[in-house]
């Protein structure tokens, strides 16, 4: 935009030099000089568009060489050339779906122990032999595996290899550390109890789980303070084997080095015989479940709304990957362009599949101000219906795929992204060559398979809905979805009210319905709280 400034005596000159003169221009033109902008506005550019993408190319995963030491540890190895670091990962294959049941958490002391304390130096000497080395340490635990990862420099390899060999096979548990982290443990809960979202997670894998191993997600205060140290030395001396372990190596090393150096470094791991484990099966669920936690102080409601779907070697898995990256697997998915952008409800609305070796949860989930709870929880059950009983669009189920296909090279950029994805392989007995048609899985899944993965592993009417929130405000309204069992943050039961009757459902359904969606996105119809299936 350009813009001229022109006085009226400059506009009494061009008029009187065209044959006019002062004379018979208005008043204020003759005495006065007043500044006159006129603007001229530049076209728009023109907007080119953007080149059309090629064909995404296969990605090869880097070769792994396996071998094995002399004390039975099996060793991957990833050479990658180039930048001088090597990433270390040491997992057994026990977590904490193998607590003793009364002592839940029993993997997680384990795991933050091994730092504190070896038969060789103490907690602070550790921490001083990982600032020698420029080292990175990190060591966790889930349901299926403790892993300990070093990140250090490739010509560091023997030193780090023995540093990770010492913190598996010589921890101390000393005493002295235990209380400490028995006080932390208690802190950390206490503020862990605080926040919704922990409970929502909490309540939604108990109720999915029941029995089973898998339903706890953290330890409690109760065994923080009866836990003893001869439990973490019985966990350790039963599972920390390695033949119940294998070790990743991915960086700039040789094959051959790396073995000679776990061959010295683990010489002394001895063998024994790990039992397999025995897990009871999860409760099935033929109707859906509702659980309020009560906080009083919230001002808005966190929802989970999901069941239990499949364990991550199912065939199926990738089908249902699609099917849930169409539903809210971004925020270019319906859930999100709905809930937050359609109807402002919440900030983000997402959905996912977990992966584990035992049935796995579907979950969509969100936080929402507590007075649109219905409205969010109805658009929730519009979408879990029609994403199990209505194909997705070519062009829907074909962004889905690209993003999917696009992102997965950011996955393997780094020695520590590769070294989880070969720890993937071996946790769930998948062949060398799997992430390379990894890409072309996911390209290969059709609209129907999207459908059928969909309406067999998500289920909305026999889904467990959490929601952790103002009782007071949402509880009437969650009624008319199921059972509501109000409970208090420590997880004791309120009161509990039954599933309301069909006709009750529909009433409070038909009050709570929003206007009708357009026809480029149409709203399916509300499900009835009739039975439903099973939940995790």
């Amino acid at each position: 935009m350009k813009t001229f400034a022109i006085t009226r005596l400059s506009l009494i000159a061009v008029l009187t030099a065209c044959g006019g003169s002062q004379a018979n221009l208005p008043p204020a033109a003759q005495t006065t000089a007043t500044q006159v902008t006129v603007e001229r506005v530049e076209p728009a550019p023109q907007k080119q568009a953007p080149p059309a993408g090629t064909a995404p190319r296969e990605i090869h995963f880097p070769a792994i060489e396996r071998q094995s030491t002399g004390s039975g540890l099996e060793v991957n190895t990833v050479s990658l050339r180039g930048v001088p670091v090597v990433q270390i990962k040491l997992v057994i294959k026990s977590g904490s779906a193998r607590d003793p049941k009364e002592l839940p958490g029993t993997a997680q002391f384990v795991a933050q122990m091994l730092k504190e304390g070896t038969a060789k130096r103490n907690s602070a000497k550790i921490a001083e032999a990982v600032d020698y080395l420029g080292a990175r340490l990190g060591i966790h635990n889930d349901e299926e595996q403790i892993t300990i990862n070093l990140h250090a420099l490739s010509e560091q390899l023997p030193e780090a290899l023995a540093l990770v060999a010492e913190l598996a096979t010589q921890p101390t548990f000393d005493e002295a550390e235990l209380k400490k982290l028995k006080k932390r443990e208690i802190d950390r809960l206490s503020l862990m109890s605080q926040s919704p979202n922990f409970l929502a997670r909490r309540e939604f894998y108990k109720h999915l789980y029941g029995d089973h191993p898998y339903a706890h997600i953290d330890t409690t205060k109760e065994v923080v303070q009866k836990i003893k140290r001869s439990d973490l030395t019985s966990f350790h001396q039963r599972y920390f084997a390695p033949n119940n372990a294998y070790l990743v190596v991915v960086g700039d090393v040789v094959p051959a080095q790396v073995v000679e150096s776990a061959n010295k470094a683990f010489q002394t791991w001895a063998k024994r015989t790990v039992a397999p484990v025995q897990y009871s099966a999860p409760p099935a669920r033929n109707a859906r479940e509702i659980v309020l936690v009560d906080r009083p102080e919230s001002v808005q409601s966190v929802i989970y709304v999901g069941n239990l779907a499949l364990p991550r070697t199912s065939p199926d898995y990738v089908p249902l990957l699609v099917a849930n990256q169409v539903l809210g697997g971004s925020a270019a998915s319906r859930l999100f362009m709905d809930l937050r952008e359609k109807q402002s409800l919440t900030y983000g609305a997402y959905s996912s599949v977990a992966e584990s070796q035992e049935p796995a949860p579907f979950r969509a989930s969100a936080a929402v101000r507590n007075e649109v709870t219905p409205q969010a929880l109805k658009g929730f059950f519009d979408h879990l219906q029609r994403i199990s009983t209505e194909a997705p669009g070519e062009g829907e189920l074909a962004d889905a795929k690209r993003l999917l296909v696009d992102s997965f090279p950011l996955q393997i950029e780094t020695p520590g992204e590769i070294a989880g994805l070969v720890s993937d392989l071996r946790a769930y007995n998948f062949p060398d060559n799997y992430w390379d048609g990894f890409r072309s899985q996911i390209q290969g899944v059709a609209s129907p398979q999207a459908l059928q993965a969909a309406k067999q592993y998500i289920r909305p009417d026999s889904s467990l809905v959490v929601v952790v929130g103002r009782a007071a405000a949402v509880r009437e309204a969650l009624a008319s979805y199921g059972a509501v069992k109000v409970i208090d943050t420590d997880g004791k039961l309120v009161v509990s009210t039954p599933a309301p009757t069909a006709a009750a459902s529909a009433a409070t359904s038909s009050s709570t319905a929003q206007p009708a969606a357009s026809a480029a996105h149409p709203a399916v119809p509300e499900t009835k709280p009739e039975p439903p299936k099973d939940a995790k």
